[in-house]
């Protein structure tokens, strides 16, 4: 007679991955196990208390019909226990499988989260290095305005100074212009007094007079101080003054006159004082030293389309007065 052996318990660790349903499952089926097992444990010890073999001299005694049945019933029922057990397997073998795939997906969405929790630290430092930066770029850019606004306000001193350089010097240049009518008319009345003061005398006899000795050598002179100005405006006649070995350069700055320091030029124009412009000279004593009208030289650097010209004037001739016009064409007279 084959013994009936209790189906073999299986054991379940409680896993904090699992859901609700995983423990209940697993609650139902020690249930159903303890059931099984008290079951059997019952049926083995009726089994147990029945004789082997009977002997043979005595009479054997038939077995009720309804411990058959109920035997039967019980083999029934424990055959449904059994696929139970094996469904309730299968399932709780998805189970597990379904908890170890959330566990990975849960292993992988940690990763994932330090990888994001790295890039959240590593763009706090960029945007910490960003504002550093930003910060040091503000404090040049404010160092920048405050030297910007030293800057314009130098430039607005300077234009200041220049305008009341300007209105300086055309007060000077009226108040030499008044001095020099002044002295036109002074020496007009002392020739009229002379000539007043002087005899009568006798006409000489009308002679031929000698003719004029022919002028040797040139002189050089603008048709007008405008035409003087406009060619140095347009940089194609440069100016100079020499005085004590040391040359100054004049330049136009919103048409009034200043005098730079220059190189002392290799070859110039000279020019004569009268034919210099008064507010030339003028500006000079004014700005560079006082010194005598005599002791300045005046000389300019003409382009070489005039000194073709001049060249060309003078070619064969001992003397006369060479005039430039304003746009650079040259006169003999």
């Amino acid at each position: 007679m084959n013994h009936l052996q209790p189906a073999p318990m299986f054991f379940f660790r409680r896993s904090l991955s699992f859901s609700d349903d995983v423990e209940m499952l697993q609650t139902d089926v020690m249930r159903f196990f303890a059931i099984l097992c008290l079951c059997l444990m019952a049926i083995f010890a009726l089994v147990k208390a029945l004789p082997m073999a009977p002997p043979a001299d005595r009479p054997t005694i038939a077995e009720p019909a309804n411990l058959k049945a109920e035997a039967e019933s019980l083999q029934k029922q424990i055959a449904a226990l059994k696929a139970k057990v094996a469904e309730t397997q299968t399932l709780l073998q998805k189970a597990t499988a379904a908890a170890e795939q959330s566990s990975t997906q849960a292993t992988q969405a940690e990763k994932a989260g330090k990888a994001a929790l790295a890039r959240v630290v590593k763009a706090r430092q960029e945007l910490k290095k960003v504002s550093q930066s930003l910060s040091e770029t503000r404090h040049e850019i404010k160092m920048r305005e405050e030297k910007l606004a030293k800057i314009m306000k130098d430039i607005a001193d300077k234009r200041r100074i220049r305008a009341e350089l300007k209105t300086e010097i055309k007060n000077e240049t009226q108040s030499l212009t008044k001095i020099q009518a002044a002295l036109d008319q002074a020496k007009d009345k002392l020739a009229g007094s002379l000539h007043q003061n002087q005899a009568p005398r006798a006409k000489p006899p009308e002679e031929t007079p000698p003719p004029k000795p022919a002028k040797k050598g040139f002189s050089l002179r603008f048709a007008s101080d405008t035409a003087l100005e406009t060619l140095i405006a347009r940089g194609q006649v440069d100016f100079f003054a020499i005085a004590a070995n040391k040359a100054w350069q004049l330049k136009l700055s919103a048409g009034r006159p200043v005098y730079i320091s220059a190189k002392f030029p290799r070859e110039i124009y000279e020019m004569e004082t009268p034919t210099v412009p008064i507010a030339f000279a003028s500006a000079f004593h004014r700005q560079v030293a006082a010194f005598g009208r005599g002791t300045v030289t005046w000389g300019v650097i003409l382009p070489a389309r005039t000194i073709s010209a001049i060249n060309q004037l003078i070619k064969g001739r001992e003397g006369g007065d060479l005039v430039i016009m304003a746009d650079g064409e040259v006169s003999l007279n």
